[in-house]
């Protein structure tokens, strides 16, 4: 009796050990190794990789090329041509970093850095193409004057022609270069007394113009070019809990956002966008914090998918819905002037009043597309989406798109919008491309793969442990009857003839007779 019980005591060994290894044992045995391994200590691999990427990311501009721009001044509708893409190569780089091991956090600036790749612009682009769009400037300033000092709209409207060389129209045409990042003058060497009065504001309050002399240019990306950005973010590392890695804790020293007109709003929410917690629930939303925008944009799951033979889901994302969705009532510039669907209004936070949409004003209000001609908004060209790989929580394909514009409408203090049309009038469009290399989603696939071995190891030694004690079992109960039952007993043969009891046996032979 002792093999049976053995067999199955050793098949419910492997089988309770195949259990405890195959559900306990080794899924804390990974969890532990992946969230050591992306905790973001000093030294670290993946804090050197986060904190100094060295591939770039791919960043595309498409240009919103006004081309009736005599028209418009009619009052007619705008008409827009897309030039593009203009490709740069990001680099992203945290500089200035300080860890703080009383709450687990580091803080850092970032600098970014662009290089122009003509050979993956678009055919033929070389920067030097003539663009024409609304003076962002000019216009932001008007924009912002009606809104804030009506008052002043007079002085401005004398100041225009000697600041900004005698403009016929309040559109510029220069080449590409110049509004991205070589700059628009503005001519500050003026006498004129209200030119100087601007100048001296615009000394004082536009960040995003780079000083030559008493001359100032203006571009959309030069002033950030190379440059280390003054917000600074604090981020969790991970280490005590590696559900809070990268999680956005103070932005410039406070745990909360003044930007905006309450809350939620102006709650941190989501991590930097650089680094997200692994172990995710895939249906969970994946919220990140834009600095440049001061808030936090949601993807959702749409669906599973897969990037290069890794398993992942895919999120997409939109703009905020203050008309329609309560929570972003928030992002309203008043209580009674809140924007359509799918734009948001920028000025709390950059300081000029852009109006920011997906491109094309995809998933945007019907209101805002009606306004101008030239315009095709599709999902494939245009969403926001991430492909994620949740156990890592790693981003393996990614678009962040995003279109600034600004209103055009009649202000009649002012000469150049004297006959304008109301219109969105788009000015631009970027794409933030990643996708992982072959180098990268290579040890992601490693990963999938030593899991796929174990998780049939696994169930080898469960059907194993199942086999050795149904065997066991088996051999028990088949000896336990041979023990009841007992040994069969042998047949007796009756004397006599046949099988008749009581007759003895006659050997007779022909020769004798016993």
């Amino acid at each position: 009796m002792q093999l049976p019980v053995g067999l199955a005591a050793g098949g419910g060994g492997v089988f309770f050990l195949a259990v405890v290894a195959g559900w306990y044992g080794m899924p804390k045995l990974i969890h532990s190794q992946i969230a050591n391994g992306l905790a973001l200590k000093k030294g670290s691999d993946i804090r050197q990789m986060w904190s100094n990427f060295s591939d770039p990311i791919d960043f595309r501009v498409y240009i919103l090329n006004l081309t009736n721009p005599e028209a418009v001044h009619r009052g007619e509708k705008p008409v827009v041509q897309e030039i593009g893409p203009y490709f740069y190569e990001e680099y992203k780089q945290k500089v200035k970093l300080r860890d703080h091991k009383e709450d687990d956090t580091v803080s850092y600036n970032q600098k970014v850095t662009w290089l122009f790749n003509q050979a993956k612009s678009g055919p033929g682009l070389t920067g030097d193409e003539m663009i024409t769009m609304p003076h962002p400037l000019l216009l932001g300033l008007l924009l912002t004057l009606e809104r804030d000092k009506p008052g002043m709209l007079a002085l401005v409207n004398k100041a225009i022609p000697p600041l900004f060389r005698k403009p016929e129209s309040i559109f510029v045409t220069a080449p590409a270069r110049n509004f991205l990042f070589d700059g628009i003058v503005i001519n500050c060497t003026v006498t004129d007394f209200s030119a100087k009065a601007l100048c001296t504001g615009l000394k004082k309050e536009a960040k995003e113009l780079k000083r030559e002399g008493d001359n100032f240019f203006f571009s959309f990306f030069g002033h950030k070019n190379g440059t280390v950005d003054n917000n600074r973010l604090r981020v969790k590392r991970g280490i005590e809990n590696i559900d809070d890695l990268g999680r956005v804790v103070a932005f410039n020293g406070e745990n909360k956002l003044a930007t905006w007109r309450g809350d939620p709003c102006n709650d941190l929410r989501g991590t930097d966008s650089t680094i997200f917690p692994p172990f995710r629930d895939a249906k969970e939303p994946i919220v990140a914090f834009g600095a440049d925008l001061c808030l936090s944009l949601g993807a959702a799951w749409e669906r599973s998918a897969e990037y290069m033979g890794v398993p992942g889901n895919r999120y997409t994302g939109e703009m905020p819905d203050m008309k329609g969705n309560p929570e972003h009532h928030c992002y309203c510039p008043t209580e009674d002037t809140c924007l359509e669907k799918g734009a948001l209004d920028l000025s709390p936070c950059a300081g000029a009043p852009v109006i920011a949409t997906l491109p094309h004003f995809y998933l945007s209000s019907e209101t805002y597309l009606r306004t101008v001609t030239g315009l095709n908004p599709t999902k494939e060209n245009h969403e926001l989406f991430m492909v994620f790989e949740t156990t890592t929580g790693s981003p393996m394909e990614a678009r962040k798109r995003l279109q600034f514009n600004m209103f055009l409408h009649k202000i009649n203090k002012i000469d150049l919008l004297a006959n304008v049309p109301y219109a969105l009038m788009p000015l631009l469009w970027v794409e933030e491309g990643l996708a992982l290399e072959e180098k990268y989603v290579s040890t992601l696939r490693m990963l999938f793969r030593m899991q796929g071995i174990m998780s049939g190891v696994k169930w080898t030694m469960m059907v194993m442990g199942m086999g050795m004690g149904g065997a066991g079992g088996y051999l028990y109960f088949k000896r336990r009857k041979e023990l009841v039952v007992g040994p069969a007993e042998p047949k007796k043969v009756a004397a006599g003839h046949g099988d008749a009891p009581g007759h003895p046996i006659r050997l007779e032979s022909s020769h004798s007779r016993y």
